[in-house]
């Protein structure tokens, strides 16, 4: 039920995408809102007990819901399922914005690939002066870290016992972590973003190997390894550092050169040389990474396929 349940909800989410603008966006939102007006008090404790109320009452609600269809309508679990996952999964979320900068780029238009882009990364970024490499690099870091959260991850979750319960928690704690640190107080950024590093931090690895595997495997072992301190945040740098292995591209800020006492510290001690990998980004590393990330979504609905064929054989 489980491979089913995630192949049919994929299925649904590419002929009706669930957008940034859908009901359970603005109801997620105004859940988290609900819980910043309510509970904010500026204290570390208000921080772990926003927590507690944001995410126990809906993941358990689901739970409860999945566990009674269960035993009772095992096809109405099934459907439930399905909508789960088709709601909270969000697959086009990052491929709709990424097509769309792919093809104006194809069009030689790079001032609607740089509106896309802002767009899409939101406030903060300036793309008004960006190159053309420079906004590819972008979209392709934006496309992994997407690609990551609203597919591997939650697919994740939802093979664990919890089931669509897991999806939701998951995606709950993604949204609080992005958006609590600019809309309440810093405790409360802390603790979401705290707890998203822990329930993260296996999907994110899980993740990078199926790039490795689907990929340049040496590079993206290679990039995993030496590359991480190119990105701040660790969860995202172990994503794209295997990613721009896996694809041959340079994503993230050049590596910088060590300086004559670490250069002979490192010869001393044989220590080999860290370099940067891959081509410059181009229209070209697009597509690639398209290819890159439906042959890991293919890579893990064959693993779930068999272990669901194991244990009905079992």
């Amino acid at each position: 039920m489980t491979f089913f349940s995630i192949l049919f909800a994929l299925i649904a989410e590419q002929y009706k995408p669930v957008e940034k603008d859908h009901w359970v966006r603005r109801l997620s939102n105004a859940w988290l809102d609900f819980i910043v007006r309510n509970i904010d008090t500026g204290a570390d404790r208000s921080g772990r007990l926003a927590c507690l109320a944001a995410f126990i009452p809906p993941v358990v609600l689901v739970l409860a819901v999945h566990i009674i269809l269960l035993a009772t309508q095992p096809f109405l679990a099934f459907l439930w399922n399905i909508f789960i996952v088709y709601l909270f999964l969000g697959f086009r979320q990052f491929s709709h914005p990424f097509t769309a900068i792919h093809e104006a780029l194809l069009d030689r238009d790079l001032d609607a690939a740089r509106q896309v882009l802002a767009e899409w990364q939101g406030a903060g970024v300036n793309t008004e002066t960006m190159s053309e490499s420079e906004v590819i690099r972008l979209a392709l870091e934006q496309a992994i870290i997407g690609a990551h959260r609203h597919v591997f991850a939650p697919i994740f979750w939802f093979m664990l016992p919890f089931g669509p319960a897991g999806v939701v928690l998951y995606r709950l704690v993604d949204m609080a972590a992005t958006r609590w640190p600019s809309q309440a107080s810093a405790s409360m950024g802390r603790a979401a973003r705290s707890l998203f590093q822990i329930i993260d931090w296996i999907p994110v690895r899980l993740t990078a190997i199926g790039f490795a595997i689907v990929g340049n495997f040496e590079d993206a072992i290679y990039g995993w390894r030496y590359h991480l301190r190119k990105w701040s945040n660790e969860l995202d740098a172990v994503i794209l550092a295997a990613g721009a292995g896996a694809l041959g591209v340079r994503l993230g800020s050049p590596l910088p050169e060590p300086d004559s006492d670490e250069a002979l510290r490192m010869a001393e001690a044989g220590e080999p040389p860290i370099y940067d990998l891959g081509q410059e980004a181009s229209v070209r590393s697009l597509r690639s990474a398209v290819g890159l990330v439906w042959r890991a979504v293919i890579l893990w609905l064959t693993l779930i396929l068999l272990m669901t064929i194991s244990v009905w054989l079992g």
